[in-house]
C-alpha cells in the first residue's frame, strides 16, 4: 500500500513537471491563439475607444494594472520554482553541493586569497580585452596610469574607459552560499536584512488587499452581446501576461541561475585542484 502511495506521489510530481514544461514550450502558441480569438471576436463588433479622462476608464486601468502586476510576479515565481525542478538545474546544484562539501574549514583563508587573485586576474583580462578591441596594448595603458603621459584625445578616452573598469566582488561567502546574500562579509548577521526581504515579499499581497478592499462592484444592467465581448477583450491580456511571467521565471532558473551555479562550481573546483 505504501509503495503504491509513494509511486502515486512521484507520478503526480512528474506530471506537474511535464505540464509546466509543456506550458513554457507552448507559451508562444497559446498567446497567438488567444490573440487570434480576441481579434476574431471583435471583428464582428463596432469598436470605439473610451475617453482617457473618463472616471470609469481610470478605475478600470488601475484595476487592470494591479491585476497584471500580481499575475505576472506570481506566475514568475511559480515558473522559477518549476525551472528549479528541471533536470539541468538539479544536476548543476548537485555538482555545486559536491564541490562545496570538499572545502574544509581550514581552507577558508586560502579561499579568500584565491578570490582576491581571481578578481585581480579577471579585471586585468577585461581591461586587456577592451584595449585590444581598440588596437591598444597594456604597456601604453600602464604608461598612462603610472607616468601620466599625454596621448591623443581618442587614446585617452579609451584609456579612461579601461581605467573605469572595476573588479568583480568575489568572496568565500559568494562561492559557498547558494543564494546571493547582500552582506559585506560571510559573518554578517542575516537578521539585518530579514525585515527588508519580508517587506519586499509583502508588496504584492498589500496591493492585492488594497485592490479588493477599495473596489465597490455593481452588476451591469445591460448584459448584451457587446458587453460580453467588451469584458472578454479587457480580460484577454491577463492570460498573455501570465504566460509571459511563467516563462520568464522558468528560463531565469533554468538558464541564468543554472549558469551562475555552474560558474561557482567551476571556481570551487579550480580552488580544490590548486589546494587539494
Amino acid at each position: 500500500m505504501k509503495n503504491n502511495f509513494d509511486s502515486a506521489i512521484l507520478d503526480s510530481g512528474d506530471f506537474i513537471r511535464r505540464t509546466g514544461l509543456a506550458l513554457v514550450n507552448n507559451a508562444g502558441r497559446a498567446i497567438t491563439v488567444i490573440t487570434l480569438a480576441v481579434v476574431s471576436l471583435v471583428t464582428f463588433t463596432d469598436l470605439t475607444f473610451a475617453s482617457f479622462a473618463a472616471k470609469s476608464f481610470t478605475s478600470l486601468v488601475l484595476v487592470m494594472l494591479l491585476a497584471s502586476y500580481l499575475i505576472y510576479f506570481s506566475m514568475e515565481d511559480t515558473g522559477e520554482k518549476a525551472g528549479e525542478e528541471s533536470e539541468e538545474f538539479k544536476k548543476s546544484l548537485a555538482a555545486y553541493y559536491a564541490a562545496r562539501e570538499k572545502i574544509a574549514a581550514d581552507k577558508i583563508q586560502k579561499l579568500r586569497e584565491f578570490c582576491k587573485d581571481y578578481s585581480r586576474a579577471e579585471l586585468e583580462y577585461r581591461r586587456e580585452s577592451l584595449l585590444m578591441s581598440y588596437g591598444e596594448d597594456m604597456a601604453e595603458f600602464t604608461r598612462y596610469l603610472e607616468d601620466g603621459c599625454r596621448f591623443s584625445k581618442r587614446r585617452e578616452k579609451i584609456f579612461k574607459k579601461a581605467a573605469r573598469l572595476r573588479a568583480v566582488e568575489l568572496s568565500p561567502k559568494t562561492l559557498l552560499s547558494r543564494e546571493h546574500m547582500k552582506a559585506k562579509s560571510e559573518l554578517s548577521n542575516p537578521e539585518i536584512f530579514k525585515l527588508l526581504r519580508l517587506a519586499l515579499k509583502l508588496i504584492p499581497t498589500t496591493l492585492c488587499m488594497l485592490l479588493t478592499v477599495s473596489i465597490i462592484p455593481s452588476v451591469k444592467e445591460d448584459m448584451s452581446f457587446s458587453a460580453v465581448v467588451e469584458g472578454i477583450l479587457k480580460l484577454s491580456s491577463l492570460p498573455v501576461i501570465a504566460f509571459r511571467g511563467y516563462s520568464a521565471g522558468y528560463f531565469f532558473a533554468r538558464r541564468s541561475k543554472c549558469l551562475w551555479i555552474e560558474t561557482k562550481t567551476r571556481l570551487l573546483e579550480a580552488f580544490i585542484k590548486e589546494n587539494g
